[in-house]
C-alpha cells in the first residue's frame, strides 16, 4: 500500500519545522506501513490542486495536513473540492458544535470561524476533540483521503483517535506487512555500523537504514511478516545471532522515547540517584533530565560551574590544577568529581563535564570539541576524553548524549 502525505502552509517553507509527517510515520510504522513520500506546498489553491493530482496518481492513501483554519489563506477545503469537482456546504450541526466550544472556553466567535463549518460534499466528518476545525475522510474508486488540522496537537489526537479502525482494515486486505524495529547505538561510527549491517544482514529478508543524530547512531530493521509476533521473533533472532557484535553498543530504550526518559525510568526502578556538575554544557544535562516527569525521584541537583572561580569555590578544584592543566583537562574533571563526592557522598552517580563548545576558545592542543566527562560511582570514577565535531549546540548535545549513554551502560551492569 502506497501512503503519501501533503503538508500545506506557507510557514512550513519559511523556517517552521514540519513535524506532522514524523508523527504519522512513526504511528504507521508500528502497524507495518510506511509513508512513501511527503510533499510540502504553500497556501495556494493551484499548488494544492497540483500536488493532489500528483499524489493521487502515485498513492493509494493520502494524508493532508493543514489549511482548515478560519483565515483567508486556509484554502484546503476549497482546493480539495476543486480537485474532486465537489462542492462545499455549510453544516449547521458542525457550526453549532464550534460555537459551543468557543462559548465553553469563553472565547469570542468571529465570522471567519464559520468557514470551519463547511463540509466537502460526499466526505465523512471527523469531530476535533481538542480544536475547532473538524477533519474529513473521502474515498473514491482509487484513493482514500484523510484531511486533518495542521496544529500538531490536534493532528496527533485525531490520528490516534480515528486511524486505528482504518489500519485494521488495511492490514486485513494486505496480508503481509512491514514491521519496523528501531535501535540506538553509541561508541561506534555510522560508517562502521553500516558495514556491519550490510555484511551481517545478507539473506535475512530484512532491510535497514541508519541515521546519525547528535552522537547517537540509530538503525532501523524493516521486517516483512504476517504478524507482529512473528516479526518480533525474527528481529530477536537477528540481534542474538547476526548482530551479537553490537551487544555492547546498543542502548535499549525499553519503550521510552528518549535517552533521558530511559535513564529516569531505570534509575527510579533501581532506586538510584544522580548529581551533576556542568561547565561547557551550561545546565543542558540537568534540563534534559528534569524535562522528564518523575525526575525528582532520581535527580538530586546540578551545579553549573561555568567559571573557574565556581570550580574553585564550590567544587574545590585546586587553583594550581587550573593553572597548570587548564579548565578543560582530565585533571580538572577528576577534581570536579571529587568535589561532588565530598558534597554529596550519598548520591549513587556523579557526572562532571568540562570542554570547549566553541566556536571560540580552541587551540591546537585543545581544539573546539574537546570534552572531558567523569562518571563517578562510589569510590570509582570513569573519565573519558572526547573530540566532537560540529557547531556549539552540536557539541553540547553530543556531550550530554554521551553522558546519558554512559550512565545507561553503568545501570545495565
Amino acid at each position: 500500500m502506497r501512503i503519501s502525505m501533503l503538508a500545506i502552509g506557507n510557514e512550513l517553507l519559511e523556517g517552521i519545522s514540519e513535524s506532522n509527517s514524523k508523527f504519522l510515520g512513526e504511528f504507521l510504522s508500528k502497524e507495518g506501513f510506511e509513508i512513501c513520500r511527503n510533499l510540502v506546498v504553500r497556501d495556494k489553491i493551484e499548488e494544492v490542486v497540483s500536488a493532489l493530482a500528483y499524489l493521487s496518481e502515485n498513492s493509494d492513501v493520502i494524508f493532508i495536513s493543514g489549511g482548515l483554519g478560519p483565515t483567508d489563506d486556509d484554502i484546503t477545503r476549497e482546493a480539495f473540492g476543486i480537485f474532486l469537482k465537489k462542492g462545499l456546504y455549510l453544516s449547521n450541526e458542525i457550526l453549532r458544535k464550534i460555537k459551543l466550544k468557543f462559548e465553553s472556553k469563553g472565547l469570542q466567535f468571529y465570522a471567519g470561524n464559520e468557514k470551519q463549518a463547511f463540509v466537502i460534499e460526499g466526505s465523512k466528518v471527523f469531530d476535533n476533540p481538542v480544536g475547532s476545525a473538524p477533519g474529513f475522510y473521502y474515498k473514491n474508486e482509487k484513493n482514500e483521503y484523510f484531511i486533518f488540522p495542521g496544529v500538531p496537537g490536534e493532528w496527533k489526537e485525531m490520528i490516534k483517535l480515528y486511524l486505528p479502525d482504518f489500519i485494521k482494515e488495511w492490514q486485513r486486505i494486505n496480508g503481509l506487512k512491514k514491521f519496523s524495529f528501531l535501535y540506538h547505538t553509541f561508541g561506534i561510527s555510522e560508517a562502521k555500523l553500516n558495514n556491519i549491517l550490510s555484511e551481517r544482514l545478507k539473506g535475512e529478508g530484512a532491510s535497514f537504514g541508519t541515521i546519525a543524530r547528535q552522537g547517537i547512531i540509530s538503525f532501523r530493521l524493516d521486517i516483512f511478516s504476517e504478524t507482529q509476533k512473528r516479526a518480533n521473533e525474527i528481529a530477536e533472532k537477528i540481534l542474538k545471532e547476526n548482530l551479537i557484535i553490537l551487544e555492547n553498543n546498543i542502548i535499549k530504550f525499553y519503550g521510552c522515547t528518549s535517552l533521558e526518559e530511559c535513564l529516569v525510568k531505570q534509575m527510579a526502578e533501581k532506586n538510584k540517584t544522580i548529581v551533576v556538575a556542568e561547565s561547557c554544557t551550561g545546565g543542558l544535562l540537568s534540563k534534559r533530565i528534569t524535562d522528564i516527569s518523575g525526575a525528582s525521584r532520581v535527580f538530586y541537583g546540578g551545579i553549573v560551574c561555568y567559571s573557574n572561580q565556581l570550580k574553585k569555590d564550590i567544587l574545590k578544584v585546586p587553583e594550581e590544577i587550573l593553572k597548570i592543566y587548564g579548565a578543560v583537562s582530565e585533571e580538572t574533571v577528576r577534581f570536579m568529581d571529587e568535589g561532588l563526592k565530598k558534597l554529596f557522598p550519598a548520591v549513587s552517580y556523579r557526572v562532571s563535564i568540562t570542554g570547549i563548545a566553541g566556536p571560540d576558545g580552541g587551540t591546537k592542543e585543545k581544539p573546539v570539541g574537546r570534552v572531558f566527562i567523569a562518571i563517578g560511582d562510589g569510590e570509582d570514577v570513569l573519565i573519558q576524553k572526547l573530540n566532537f565535531l560540529g557547531g556549539r549546540e552540536d557539541i553540547r548535545e553530543k556531550s550530554v548524549n554521551y553522558c546519558l549513554c554512559l550512565l545507561l551502560k553503568k545501570l545495565k551492569g
